[in-house]
């Protein structure tokens, strides 16, 4: 571990703020002991020396454990109270619960809900210190790829942040992260917010003024006669970028430069566009996350695809937004006003009733045709009919019960069987995989449980068309509350999910499916974005009300 304003005789040495204006406390964690480790969890350590030659008083600690952070922590305590701008960079593994999100000590396991405070950082004592600057503090997340099974009321990455007011939160990837510190934040008198909303790989939240800059400790020498050539290789690069960003950088490095002028103005120009406007019109609004999961929501109940129901409004939903505003003759900004907004969620309404109302009719249909096989083929009993009846509707409304009987036919079975035949059939139901049961046909080919096999079969390779695309579209961090709602909702449908425990079992799995079906959605039995628009759309909501 490297801890910057190292002890001697173990006890922390921190350096008095003489003359520096700003403080920054950077820690990062790549190789951790009792969790998955970090690629690149100690890249942000390379924007040290950058931020030192802009006149910031740096602390820093890498592969940091839970003590090592606690010291880094109180060193940068001393210095930060005197400061005038304060920097905050963790890089590594987060984890975060219903109400708090946690950085992992090198050294730090998840653990018991209980325990985890004793170890790990809490983000909220991090905001406390930045809310002592606001309008000056920056607080820089750097996003990495988190395992989902840490334990009971415990998920991977960043959760949902309390933002004290005047606070900047960065959230990015280690490459872009350390780019925006190296190139904006770390060069004194440059803006560095619109950088950051430009590059589609760091998010921005909280307070986000244009014009924020971080150190301003040391001034822009002026154009002089001898760097004009310099000055228009700077405004020509500005021009041919030409935005917000390559203006403001050219007036940070260059207020006295010979096309000065030229910049401002057409700074003005870019400022005064339409969808210049709209941003700051939908500013304005303040929505918070719920309000745009809501917009996200009603996006995707009318068929426009936001990319994910996440409260962010990233590329996908302003291109769903701006696809919307088309199809209304509003001014395609990607922007949305407080009218726009009602208007959404009035055709969201009318759409989840009309999609109710598809539903049912589709519900009616399959009951009414299940209902006619079942009498044809299921209702005898019989082992052939029965396993027709499941081939034919897998989730059908009875499907629980045709699976019973047929239960106590593989029980027969078992007890007729073979001895040999009877090991074969254990062997392939221990590793219930499609080669398995193969295998058993293989060496069974008149095996007392043919048919079971056969049916598994054809249950495993229809779970496999969906497993690997729908598992990982399921992979949102679903809390074990919100899959209790789930359950409790198929339940108040009448769709069987089984006890409303928050696992999803095969009840809930066939649950979900025969919801599926009626909603015309594709038959996979795990949760997508689609599905959790309709299931959450205000038709289905007052069901429960």
């Amino acid at each position: 571990m490297r801890f910057l304003r190292l002890l001697a005789a173990c006890a922390l040495a921190v350096p008095t703020l003489a003359s520096a204006q700003s403080a920054g406390l950077v820690i990062t964690n790549g190789d951790y002991d009792a969790v998955a480790n970090v690629r690149r969890g100690n890249r942000l350590a390379s924007i040290v020396p950058d931020l030192e030659r802009g006149g910031m008083e740096v602390t820093l600690a890498e592969s940091a454990s839970a003590a090592d952070m606690r010291d880094a922590l109180v060193a940068f305590g001393q210095v930060a109270a005197e400061a005038e701008t304060l920097f905050i960079g963790l890089s590594g593994r987060f984890v975060h619960t219903a109400t708090e999100t946690y950085y992992l000590p090198s050294d730090g396991d998840t653990g018991p809900l209980a325990t985890l405070s004793e170890t790990a950082l809490p983000l909220s004592v991090v905001m406390a210190w930045l809310a002592d600057k606001p309008g000056q503090a920056v607080l820089m997340l750097v996003r990495v790829q988190n395992p989902s099974n840490y334990g009971p009321f415990v998920s991977g990455g960043i959760g949902e942040l309390e933002i004290p007011q005047g606070v900047t939160v960065l959230v990015g990837s280690p490459r872009a992260s350390t780019s925006l510190v190296e190139n904006h934040i770390s060069r004194p008198g440059r803006p560095f917010i619109g950088a950051a909303i430009q590059n589609s790989d760091i998010d921005v939240f909280g307070y986000a003024a244009r014009t924020m800059v971080l150190l301003d400790g040391a001034t822009p020498p002026p154009v002089s006669a001898n760097d004009r050539l310099a000055d228009l290789r700077a405004w020509r690069e500005a021009a041919r970028v030409n935005t917000r960003a390559s203006y403001e950088d050219y007036l940070s490095t260059r207020p006295d430069g010979e096309f000065a002028d030229m910049a401002r103005g057409r700074l003005t120009a870019l400022t005064d566009t339409p969808e210049a406007r709209a941003e700051r019109a939908e500013q304005a609004l303040d929505l918070s996350r719920d309000a745009r999961r809501d917009i996200q929501r009603d996006l995707s109940l009318l068929g426009f695809n936001t990319r994910g129901i996440d409260g962010i409004f990233g590329r996908g939903t302003r291109a769903a937004v701006s696809e919307w505003q088309r199809r209304e003759r509003f001014d395609a900004t990607g922007f949305v006003t407080r009218e726009q907004i009602a208007l959404l969620n009035e055709q969201a309404q009318r759409r989840a009733e009309e999609l109710e109302a598809e539903a049912e009719i589709r519900r009616e249909r399959q009951r009414a045709a299940d209902l006619e096989y079942w009498n044809q083929a299921g209702s005898r009993g019989d082992e052939a009919g029965l396993r027709a009846y499941l081939k034919r509707f897998p989730d059908g409304e009875f499907a629980e019960l045709a699976q019973e009987r047929l239960d106590i036919y593989e029980e027969q079975k078992r007890e007729r069987a073979s001895a040999r035949d009877r090991q074969l059939w254990e062997n392939a139901v221990a590793r219930n995989t499609a080669a398995s049961y193969e295998r058993y046909l293989v060496e069974a080919p008149n095996g007392s449980f043919r048919e079971e096999a056969q049916a598994r079969i054809v249950a495993l390779q229809r779970e496999a068309e969906f497993s690997r695309e729908a598992r990982a579209e399921e992979a949102m961090n679903l809390s074990p509350g919100t899959r209790r709602v789930i359950e409790a909702r198929l339940n108040g449908l009448g769709l069987k999910p089984g006890r409303v425990d928050g696992v999803f079992d095969e009840n809930t799995r066939r649950a979900i499916r025969r919801y599926q079906a009626a909603r015309n959605l594709p038959e996979s039995g795990y949760i997508s974005d689609q599905f959790m628009v309709q299931l959450m759309a205000d038709s289905v909501r007052q069901i429960f009300r």
